[in-house]
């Protein structure tokens, strides 16, 4: 097991410059990052995909309503979720690549 976290972190760590020029905001990509980090995370301990499709759900959705409670007019809601989306995708492919390598 790990190997496996051990290849994942540097998958993700790989991927992290092309985050510099693909023009992604700041805060996009932090939301991308921290998703990817925590279903990367939560893999490695072994926590059920079910379990970590509601924890994560949970979490970013609690996010965005606390967000939205502090700053209701400027905040991108939907771009957020998306990136999250994206991260949590980012994170389950490498997972997917490492269980198929190892």
């Amino acid at each position: 097991m790990r190997y496996k976290f051990i290849a994942a972190v540097m998958t993700v760590l790989m991927l992290a410059p092309s985050f510099c020029y693909a023009n992604i905001p700041e805060d996009k990509a932090k939301h991308i990052g921290v998703a990817a980090g925590l279903d990367l995370s939560m893999e490695a301990l072994g926590v059920k995909e079910t379990t970590r499709n509601c924890i994560l759900g949970a979490l970013f959705v609690g996010k965005e309503i606390y967000d939205h409670n502090k700053h209701p007019a400027t905040h991108d809601h939907f771009g957020d979720l998306a990136a999250d989306v994206g991260g949590v995708m980012l994170s389950r492919g490498t997972i997917w690549i490492i269980h198929r390598t190892f």
